[in-house]
């Protein structure tokens, strides 16, 4: 501690000897000097330290930021069960998308890189764009069909179950950007109720709300307009010129409006046709094939129309095993057969399943059995009542959130007959609905469903419409199945 004092005082003795030596002129001018340098000196100690006050501010965000998302990653207990939520895999891709680059311009102008690479430039597996889009393009598909309310849906909550972290305003309206207009106007008030309150009096908070209601606005005038909701968009851009008043970008979006609403209520010239678009309608069938997959969310049991199930003893093989039956339909033929396998023979046989190579299907993504667990499976034509070879090798399928709903008309196969056996159930969804039969059937774990696609019951028979089925989108969770044909 004393080796600088000392240095610092023969520094300034001979400085002192120095500037003894100088005539009256150049001391002044010497002083003036040294002067300016410990004013420049002070200047630069008030900008370190200022420097080093929004350096601790940087790296308090990192770490509130990076504790948030620490929290949120320690509760994934399983991959499967975690990414099989479609609101955990947006929130997961929104990180990637906007709350990562942020850190990173955080920790690069902290670290102050001379490399010009950051920590999320190297050889990770990192989301795209696409990625991104397809999430939202989901989850909006899983809103149509099980009719979601944005509000509910925001906090997380699916049918009153607690699925994911609550979305934010941000998240709100950029579901809103991708939506119809009769989807996002429902999610543009969500995300005006997002906004911080009046009630938070920090700069901040007011700074958010006010950036945020113009976004908000912007948002909702562009997909107003688009939609001919003209009279919306005006009142629209009447609400947006309060807040902006100079802009010139919305003074002439009123005029474009007010031209366009003008021109609309002037009489049509007689041929002249409307130049409005019409969306596309959803067939009878498909609205009912989503009522029914909305109903088969809120039901416990299978969806049978009989309250009792039977014991079947007959055969030889159900003597130790009695199969438990539940008859669904008698006409076309349709049967859900309880129990068939074990817990324990189902996880042997979940180990037996790999996926297909290529890409994934556009209502499911084929899996395949290994040679093992077709020798495991064997036995359930016995169950059935088929001869060995009248059954078709078993073929897996994997229904997810990202999967779509399609009616399977199987008319141009072959088959007599179906069989679905359920080896994993998802959480919420995946019901093997048949719209003719006005019929859904959630298929419990270790069960198979069966039924008959011919109405004479031979190849030569004409196939049977009422036995076209389809699987309801997965909303939580992953749907692992079997599938083969009978002939």
């Amino acid at each position: 501690m004393q080796m600088p004092v000392a240095v610092g005082v023969l520094w300034l003795l001979q400085l002192f000897l120095l500037m003894g030596s100088l005539d009256g002129a150049s001391f002044a001018r010497g002083e003036e000097q040294l002067e300016a340098l410990l004013d420049t000196e002070t200047q630069l100690i008030d900008q370190l330290r200022d420097y080093i006050d929004r350096l601790e501010l940087q790296l308090e965000e990192i770490q509130r930021e990076t504790s948030a998302i620490e929290e949120i990653h320690s509760q994934v207990d399983n991959v499967e069960d975690y990414m099989g939520n479609p609101l955990n895999v947006l929130t997961i891709l929104k990180r990637f998308d906007s709350v990562w680059p942020t850190l990173e311009q955080h920790a690069n102008a902290t670290h102050q890189l001379n490399s010009g690479e950051g920590f999320l430039d190297s050889d990770l597996i990192l989301p795209t764009e696409e990625d991104y889009e397809e999430s939202l393009s989901h989850l909006l598909h899983l809103q149509s069909v099980y009719d979601l309310e944005p509000a509910s849906l925001s906090l997380g909550v699916v049918n009153g179950w607690k699925l994911g972290s609550a979305m934010s305003w941000g998240d709100c309206l950029e579901v809103a950007r991708k939506s119809d207009f009769s989807v996002a106007r429902f999610w543009l008030e969500t995300a005006l109720e997002k906004l911080p309150s009046a009630s938070e009096n920090s700069t901040e908070s007011h700074r958010e709300r006010e950036s945020g209601r113009v976004q908000i606005l912007e948002a909702t005038l562009n997909i107003e307009y688009r939609a001919g909701e003209l009279s919306r968009a005006l009142a629209t851009v009447d609400e947006l010129l309060l807040l902006l008043p100079m802009n010139q970008n919305l003074q002439k979006a009123k005029k474009k409006i007010e031209k366009a609403l003008a021109k609309k209520e002037l009489p049509k010239a007689k041929g002249q046709k409307s130049k409005t678009k019409t969306q596309k309608s959803k067939s009878t069938e498909e609205r009912l094939i989503e009522e029914l997959c909305r109903d088969a969310t809120h039901e416990t049991t299978t969806g049978s129309r009989f309250d009792q199930c039977q014991l079947d003893g007959s055969a030889p093989w159900f003597i130790l095993q009695p199969a438990r039956l539940e008859l669904l339909s008698a006409d076309p033929y349709l049967e859900l057969h309880h129990d068939v396998l074990t817990p324990k023979q189902t996880d042997e046989l979940l180990e037996l399943i790999d996926e297909e190579e290529g890409s994934k299907g556009v209502t499911y993504q084929p899996m395949k059995l290994s040679k093992m667990a077709q020798k495991k499976l064997r036995r359930i034509h016995h169950l059935l009542g088929y001869e060995a070879g009248d059954q078709d090798p078993w073929m897996a399928r994997r229904h997810g959130h990202e999967h779509t709903t399609k009616l399977e008309d199987n008319s141009e196969l072959k088959h007599v007959a179906r069989a679905m056996l359920s080896l994993q159930s998802p959480g919420i969804g995946g019901a093997v609905v048949f719209p003719q039969l006005e019929l859904a059937v959630n298929v419990p774990r270790g069960s198979l469903l069966h039924w008959h696609t011919r109405s004479a019951g031979g190849s030569s028979s004409e196939w049977d419409y009422r036995s076209g089925q389809a699987v309801c989108p997965v909303l939580l969770g992953v749907q692992l199945s079997a599938w083969t044909g009978l002939n």
